[in-house]
């Protein structure tokens, strides 16, 4: 399939091209509604901007708000009442303390997973993407929960379960984390895998993420890794970047794990970059792989 138009945060704006893709696939109508997509038809439509224009516009309005809001502009999101991280295990079910938490149900990278891979890497996809979002907001979901907000048995949630951990794949859920503990977060294991070498395309089919998250983290550890190149204190860090304290230290780790190794100079010499002149940096730009996609577009 041909690539579709991105933005810089990695969000798809549909094009001519990807129609024309999309009309052999069963899921096309879900696959082009999109968010953007319908503010692109209002400015063609109601204004009738140029293609060129509207896809500008877009694309400054998305950033913005992205900036703005983040996670919380997410579309396909739905809200579960999961069980608090503290809560010990042996208790009541009725008797468990409870926290309302977003977790991602759908997004567009979705659609791709299931085309490409079948229907069971999407609910792998969508079991490592969920648990990781309820783990960043202080609780575990269960298998019980997983199985109902995927439409399946409990059965099947544990052998999807044990097939990502047989792939070194950590999945959080409450009886797993019980055991073996709070590990890192998912931000800082998604900021080292990329440090490793990993590709975008790579980290959205191993952790679950979608590219717009996958840059989030990136952007994120990119701005602590400059202030520590600047000599900010760590209380000044957390200040300007608004991280919260577990993040930011997961990041100043990582940052003097790998600064001086040979094989990640490549990789931090785009964390350290300065903006170019339309304010991002090359991490913000994309791997040399994304911007190949973008420039066929």
């Amino acid at each position: 399939m041909s690539p579709c138009f991105t933005i810089s945060e990695g969000i798809p704006l549909v094009t001519e091209m990807q129609k024309r893709d999309a009309s052999t696939c069963p899921l096309k109508g879900v696959k082009l509604r999109t968010a953007q997509q319908q503010l692109y038809q209002k400015l063609e439509r109601g204004y009738a901007y140029p293609p060129a224009l509207c896809r500008a516009l877009v694309n400054d309005f998305w950033e913005f708000l992205q900036e703005s809001f983040g996670d919380a502009l997410d579309e396909g999101q739905i809200t579960i009442n999961a069980v608090a991280a503290d809560e010990p295990p042996g208790k009541k079910v009725q008797d468990l303390l409870t926290i309302p938490t977003q977790v991602t149900v759908h997004e567009a990278g979705d659609i791709e997973a299931l085309t490409q891979y079948g229907i069971a890497e999407l609910r792998r996809r969508k079991i490592v993407r969920m648990t990781n979002e309820a783990k960043d907001q202080g609780c575990y979901l269960t298998q019980e929960d997983l199985a109902a907000l995927l439409c399946s048995s409990i059965r099947t949630i544990k052998r999807d379960i044990k097939s990502l951990r047989n792939a070194g794949i950590t999945v959080p859920t409450r009886g797993t984390m019980k055991d073996i503990g709070p590990g890192v977060s998912h931000k800082a294991r998604i900021v080292e895998l990329w440090l490793q070498g990993y590709e975008y395309t790579d980290l959205e089919r191993k952790t679950g993420h979608s590219g717009a998250s996958i840059q989030r983290y990136l952007t994120g550890f990119s701005k602590v890794a400059k202030f520590l190149e600047r000599g900010y204190s760590e209380a000044e860090i957390r200040e300007l970047t608004e991280l919260s304290e577990r993040v930011l230290r997961e990041y100043q780790d990582l940052y003097l794990k790998y600064k001086d190794r040979p094989e990640t100079q490549t990789r931090f010499h785009q964390v350290l970059a300065p903006e170019n002149s339309g304010g991002k940096t090359s991490v913000q730009e994309g791997s040399g792989e994304q911007r190949a996609r973008r420039a066929e577009a």
